[in-house]
């Protein structure tokens, strides 16, 4: 289906000398187009090829993310839908943002670690369990959360001391 929606090279993005298209995983596709009437187009494409495999776009759930960000429309009307134009979304757990930086995801990052942190305080962080015990903990559930997608990152330095901050000097660390 994404070959038929995708075949007539008007969709893509140029990265150097390589056109990307589209990016797809299980379910979950992503559409690249270098302007947004080229991406409607692509879009009515897609949802016709899925009806001929009785598959249905689910308008609600898409997202289009402009960049640079735009201040025009909110919404843009596809085949028999309408789709929001965002300046942010998370794709396959992962926040997609219009900076194209890491920042907004790093700080999502921090935020879901410290929320994780909160719910196991009263019962695991502040009861007479052992150090090492609680050590371990933190490394298989909280460090996880923490780091999720971290290969993405940005490698700035900005990134790098806000993740260590919270790996090694974290609110938590005087436990």
């Amino acid at each position: 289906m994404m070959k038929r929606t995708v075949h007539r090279r008007m969709t893509g993005v140029t990265v150097g000398k390589e056109v990307f298209t589209d990016l797809d995983f299980a379910d979950d596709v992503s559409l690249l187009a270098e302007m947004l009437e080229v991406l409607v187009l692509a879009l009515t494409v897609m949802q016709e090829e899925a009806s001929t495999l009785d598959l249905q776009t689910n308008w609600s759930k898409t997202k289009i993310l402009q960049v640079p960000s735009s201040s025009s429309s909110s919404t843009v009307k596809v085949a028999d839908g309408h789709v929001e134009v965002v300046d942010a979304f998370v794709y396959l757990g992962c926040l997609i943002d219009s900076s194209g930086g890491s920042r907004g995801e790093v700080l999502r990052r921090i935020g879901l670690a410290r929320s994780c942190m909160n719910m196991l305080e009263r019962r695991t962080w502040k009861s007479s369990i052992r150090l090492e015990t609680k050590l371990r903990l933190y490394q298989t559930y909280i460090v996880p959360v923490l780091m999720y997608g971290c290969e993405i990152w940005a490698t700035t330095k900005y990134t790098c001391s806000l993740a260590s901050m919270h790996l090694t000097h974290g609110h938590y660390a005087r436990y």
